[in-house]
């Protein structure tokens, strides 16, 4: 990327941290500054490997940065939503073209859930999304969820359960990218695996 590319992420890493630091909820304890930061990550690692044009790198870092700025609004629900309009009025402010940022908010936009993304762009960030599901941070992961839940829906799940609803839902994830299909998805059956025979733990390190 050139240096006024560069320049952009700067500013969008400085008004992003500022939105979880000062501005949502410290009960998402998932949702927060660290997994921002894990996508964005996992989004360079993929479009490393794509060999993505600096125009597209930018689109998705700017993206993955803002994907979970909704959050601030202090609700899951419609979070997308409150995401896209940061991002939107942050690079209005920087002038960038509309053409920019309707790629941005369709990348956000393709992070709701179920995921249905219609280009590489929006396959690549769904799958930094989800990175975690494939590596051995899915233990740690899977249990900040669970307490965020537990918090923010005021209801209790119980080990069997949790440990049911995560091979469920790792079941039906599909990661979409050739890269994290070749590289997460043995993984993320390792855990599956892990999950059914009723290690209930899900021990980091495990795998």
């Amino acid at each position: 990327m050139n240096e006024h590319q560069i320049q952009i992420i700067a500013e969008v890493k400085k008004i992003v941290t500022d939105i979880f630091d000062k501005k949502v909820n410290p009960l998402f304890i998932f949702h927060n500054l660290e997994h921002t930061r894990q996508v964005v990550d996992a989004v360079e690692v993929i479009g490393c490997h794509y060999q993505l044009n600096s125009n597209n790198q930018l689109i998705l870092l700017v993206s993955a940065w803002f994907h979970d700025t909704g959050f601030s609004a202090g609700q899951a629900e419609g979070l997308e939503k409150e995401s896209i309009k940061l991002a939107t009025d942050f690079l209005q402010h920087h002038y960038a073209d509309q053409e920019f940022i309707f790629q941005v908010t369709s990348c956000i936009q393709s992070t709701q859930m179920p995921h249905a993304p219609a280009n590489l762009s929006e396959q690549i960030i769904c799958d930094a999304d989800l990175f975690h599901l494939g590596t051995d941070k899915f233990s740690e992961m899977t249990e900040l969820l669970r307490q965020e839940w537990q918090v923010y829906y005021n209801k209790e799940f119980s080990k069997e359960k949790w440990r049911q609803w995560n091979i469920e839902f790792l079941v039906s994830h599909k990661y979409f990218t050739g890269y994290c299909q070749l590289h997460l998805e043995p993984v993320k059956q390792k855990w599956i695996d892990q999950l059914r025979n009723g290690e209930q733990s899900f021990k980091s390190g495990a795998i």
